[in-house]
């Protein structure tokens, strides 16, 4: 009987520690996701801010110069919105997502003709993104390092779908 014990108890400690292992190392690309999708959209958010901090100093950038860059960081962005569903987020076609879009070309429409534009009004626009940007990804890594299901993050945030209750 101790010969088929023992075999079967260490069999089940490696199975579990297995499948503890297989549970850290999913939660860890999931920590990563959420922290790739937080970091592409401020990093595209913050680009947009200083445009118009530059755009209201007289240091507007030319069109082709400001496209170059914000595709380049909007694509990052867009990229890691995708890669969420990895983690049980829909982010790519969410409000968050077509917020940031609408900025990025209010802000190219400022740096097009900047005396027609309410770049000050855009400036505290985008500014006001930070905040509730920084409580959906804390939303997110809360839930995946809980091992809880993953819940609309955007809820309670300006970003929350139209026509969705408040919590």
């Amino acid at each position: 009987m101790a010969a088929t014990i023992g075999p079967l108890t260490l069999q089940r400690r490696k199975e579990r520690a297995d499948n503890r292992q297989s549970l850290e190392e999913a939660t860890a690309r999931k920590v990563d996701i959420v922290n790739n999708v937080g970091v592409c959209c401020r990093a595209w958010l913050t680009y947009l801010v200083r445009v118009l901090e530059d755009t209201q100093a007289g240091r507007v950038p030319t069109v082709s110069d400001f496209d170059e860059k914000s595709e380049a960081l909007r694509s990052a962005a867009e990229n890691a919105l995708a890669q969420a569903t990895h983690a049980g987020y829909e982010l790519f076609d969410s409000r968050l997502a077509e917020t940031l879009r609408a900025m990025e070309s209010s802000v190219r429409s400022a740096v097009a003709s900047p005396a027609d534009a309410p770049v000050s009004h855009l400036r505290d626009q985008a500014n006001s993104y930070f905040a509730p940007r920084a409580v959906i990804r804390l939303n997110m890594l809360s839930e995946v390092t809980n091992l809880e299901a993953p819940t609309d993050p955007l809820a309670g945030t300006v970003f929350e779908a139209p026509g969705t209750p408040l919590p």
